[in-house]
């Protein structure tokens, strides 16, 4: 116990410095874990890192914003196109037989195009094309070429 009493301040001492030596070693893995994990596989550091990755995602937004504008004017594009079709099959004369008559409506969202009406005969065989403006023509229709034009624009 005299021990204790006659040396204690080295004891104090010695005990704190062993406390702070210990202290130290733990904070310094702890800061070279850091590091490691602040370099990235690129290297940089991880504020660098993140401004990059803010550029890029600046770019892909302005990418996707043209890349949007190209869509929708493809679309405004695409309507006027016949995208708009159906085929009707029929028999045009009696006795003919196989339904090889036909009337094709091809027509774009405004209901605008064309019909192709081919008539098939024994003797010979006959295709006409019709203009389509807003579902109607010029020129007469026939009902088989009515219904194509009804059942294209009724098709999405």
């Amino acid at each position: 116990m005299e021990f204790l009493s006659d040396h204690w301040f080295e004891l104090g001492t010695g005990t704190a410095f062993l406390f702070l030596l210990i202290f130290v070693l733990i904070l310094s893995s702890r800061l070279r874990a850091y590091k490691k994990m602040a370099q990235l596989v690129k290297g940089g550091t991880v504020e660098e890192h993140l401004i990059r990755l803010d550029r890029s995602v600046f770019a892909q937004k302005e990418l996707a914003e043209i890349l949007n504008s190209q869509v929708q004017a493809l679309s405004g594009q695409i309507s006027a196109f016949p995208h708009r079709l159906h085929l009707v099959r029929y028999n045009a004369f009696e006795k003919t037989g196989n339904d090889l008559s036909f009337s094709l409506a091809l027509l774009n969202d405004q209901a605008d195009g064309f019909v192709l009406t081919g008539i098939f005969s024994r003797e010979d065989s006959r295709i006409y094309a019709k203009p389509i403006a807003s579902g109607g023509s010029k020129y007469n229709l026939s009902e088989e070429e009515l219904l194509a034009i009804k059942t294209a624009m009724a098709s999405k």
